[in-house]
């Protein structure tokens, strides 16, 4: 496993093959999924102190089909030539408690409006047989673990109860996930990150073992339509595993110089929200060239509804902004 140590000056790097066998796992793929839903959710804190539920368990209403909105950050989902490979993991024996990865929203995003649905993916291991309470906790917040920064915690989260899930179930768990009229806070700066951690109980005891899927966004591989970008930096909870992320010993990177795809590899999330202006323009459920006749009258007009890409000027560029988020609809 490669996951290069990123250390202040002065500190010793360490690194190792991606092929090389290690104590707590090797890079690989599976591809076998096991989808589940939330028996109920609850909005929730991180603090330095730990996290705290702020509002009551409400029922989940069930499994999720297509969100409303578009995709806004995709780490997860299949992407150009990685469409067959299935997702990355370190193994069984690899236990990570909370990881944290950056995520750069794509021009024209409506980040007022947050994000109401997310896909993420995870392989429980907890003991390796029997079962175990499953709650994880989805944050987001400004902090940037590109530069190794300590998690801000600005913005309350939410914290999806699985109920009891088989360990080690030959597979890994998936879950499309909409709030149902909740939002997860989305980065006021260009570049935020988000936070999974993993509890087996709602007193938020840490899962004996558990650790997130990997994926990459779509800008490793030259796909213009996969929205959002990443870096390979990546905070994990595993030295030691206690719940918290201590900078900069656990901070590492997910570059494997090209050998996986795709490359970097992170934190296996997708969020769901709007974009200031939709693909559907005039609100018939189809995109067509309706859409953007429709489009071209805002801007012709000087409103500014058309400002796709969000930089608040009316101009040529919104116009080509908008035209390849509308074939990328399509």
């Amino acid at each position: 496993m490669l996951r290069n140590l990123l250390c202040a000056a002065g500190c010793v790097v360490s690194a190792a093959a991606w092929a090389t066998a290690k104590s707590d796992g090797v890079l690989q793929q599976l591809n076998t999924r096991i989808e589940v839903s939330p028996r109920s959710i609850a909005p929730a804190v991180m603090t330095a102190q730990g996290v705290e539920r702020i509002g009551d368990w409400l029922p989940y209403g069930g499994a999720r089909g297509q969100p409303e909105g578009e995709l806004v950050f995709d780490c997860f989902h299949s992407i150009g030539a990685c469409d067959d490979g299935g997702l990355w993991y370190f193994g069984t024996a690899f236990c990570n408690g909370m990881a944290t990865n950056d995520m750069t929203l794509p021009a024209g995003v409506d980040r007022a409006r947050g994000a109401h649905a997310a896909d993420l993916a995870w392989q429980w291991t907890c003991s390796g047989s029997g079962a175990e309470w499953c709650v994880i906790g989805v944050f987001t917040q400004e902090s940037n673990p590109v530069h190794c920064e300590r998690d801000s915690l600005d913005y309350s989260g939410w914290l999806l109860d699985f109920g009891t899930l088989t360990c080690n179930p030959g597979g890994y768990y998936y879950s499309p996930v909409d709030l149902g009229g909740g939002t997860w806070p989305l980065p006021v700066a260009e570049t935020g990150s988000y936070v999974i951690a993993y509890y087996q109980s709602t007193g938020f005891a840490l899962a004996t073992c558990a650790q997130p899927m990997l994926w990459g966004t779509g800008d490793a591989t030259g796909d213009a339509c996969a929205p959002g970008t990443q870096e390979a930096e990546q905070l994990d909870d595993i030295a030691p595993l206690d719940g918290f992320h201590s900078v900069p010993t656990e901070c590492y990177t997910y570059s494997t110089g090209g050998q996986t795809c795709p490359d970097p590899l992170g934190a296996a999330m997708a969020f769901w929200g709007h974009f200031i202006v939709e693909c559907d323009v005039n609100g018939d459920g189809a995109v067509n060239t309706s859409d953007v006749l429709s489009f071209l009258n805002l801007w012709n007009s000087g409103s500014s509804a058309a400002d796709s890409n969000g930089d608040g000027a009316i101009d040529t560029r919104d116009v080509l902004h908008f035209l390849a988020r509308w074939n990328c609809c399509r």
